[in-house]
């Protein structure tokens, strides 16, 4: 599954066209090329917000294809796939997200629905779960608690909710969001 901005995008909001138009009105200066990790060779993009203290930057390529990576180093491009590192962004709360990708949309004149409703944040949320790390699904029940939860998402927070490996803080809220999707 490639994670583009502009697939599939929701009525109204932004076309394929606005958005390379809105990216290539983006002066040069702020492009960064970066190695990149996916392949052999390198990517300009454009890092929009920072994700985590680390100093991992969420952003996106010339082609509007989304990158996670470091200002100073390697770029992971969306186009193959989600890459795993992309459970970073759950290090934060959705909220900062949410403010950062509108704070950059209005330093590069990019439409913040767009970018905002197109994270694939609902993706990034199963891949916490299905990681089987405890400290990635206590984060992505954090953020779920805060959001409507899909069919999809359901099936995996029941699963979560009887897991030996997630600690109890977590399972609880799973059971709790459950719960409160089936009433």
């Amino acid at each position: 599954m490639t994670f583009l901005v502009h697939p599939v995008l929701k009525a109204g909001v932004v076309t394929e066209n606005d958005l390379m138009a809105e990216l290539s009105a983006v002066p040069e200066t702020c492009w960064i090329f970066s190695a990149h990790a996916n392949e052999a060779g390198a990517v300009m993009w454009l890092p929009l917000t920072k994700i985590s203290e680390t100093g991992i930057w969420l952003g996106l390529d010339r082609k509007g294809v989304w990158t996670l990576g470091r200002l100073d180093g390697v770029v992971e491009s969306s186009a193959e796939g989600l890459p795993s590192s992309w459970v970073t962004i759950l290090d934060a709360d959705e909220s900062s997200l949410r403010a950062g990708l509108a704070s950059a949309a209005e330093r590069f004149k990019l439409s913040p629905d767009g970018l905002e409703s197109l994270v694939p944040v609902d993706d990034v949320l199963a891949m916490a779960i299905r990681s089987r790390s405890s400290h990635w699904a206590e984060r992505a029940v954090c953020w779920m608690s805060e959001r409507a939860i899909p069919g999809d998402q359901l099936v995996l927070l029941r699963g979560l909710s009887t897991a030996d490996w997630a600690n109890q803080r977590t399972r609880h809220t799973a059971r709790r969001l459950v719960k409160g999707v089936e009433q």
